[in-house]
């Protein structure tokens, strides 16, 4: 009889150790002494609008809504752009109030554009201290037509 608990204590051991070395257990024990960078957020862009379809040869408003999460001011640079063209449609750097948001309007001159699919993008540069940036860009895309 002791002999087959012998057997089981074996067992049970390699079976420990399998998981421990082989499996990573030993990683997961380890990863409470590693040291994780919290996720500080900053700026975003809460909101992106424009038309989807448009003339060519109109001017379209881009209207982005942008806040700040933090308690206290902070200040950023808001650039939008054409992807397919890299024209800058505007590029400022606004001040905004602890946990408050502001509504900037672009306007972007389509003359001399083809019919195509254009995407607009915008991006607020990070504040210091931001880890958390996945908030801090967007981008729509809109057709022009003749």
């Amino acid at each position: 009889m002791m002999r087959h608990y012998k057997k089981a204590y074996g067992i049970n051991c390699a079976v420990i150790l399998y998981c421990f070395f082989v499996c990573g257990l030993s990683d997961g024990l380890a990863d409470e002494k590693r040291k994780y960078e919290p996720i500080v957020h900053g700026v975003m862009i809460v909101s992106m609008d424009l038309p989807l379809l448009e003339t060519i040869g109109n001017k379209v408003n881009v209207e982005i809504n942008i806040g700040n999460e933090r308690t206290e001011k902070v200040t950023t640079i808001l650039t939008v752009t054409c992807l397919n063209t890299r024209q800058l449609i505007g590029r400022d750097a606004h001040t905004l109030d602890s946990l408050s948001s502001k509504k900037v309007v672009y306007s972007w001159d389509t003359k001399g554009l083809k019919e195509d699919t254009y995407t607009i993008r915008a991006e607020l540069a990070k504040v210091p201290g931001e880890t958390y940036l996945d908030d801090n860009s967007r981008q729509i895309n809109i057709y022009l037509v003749p």
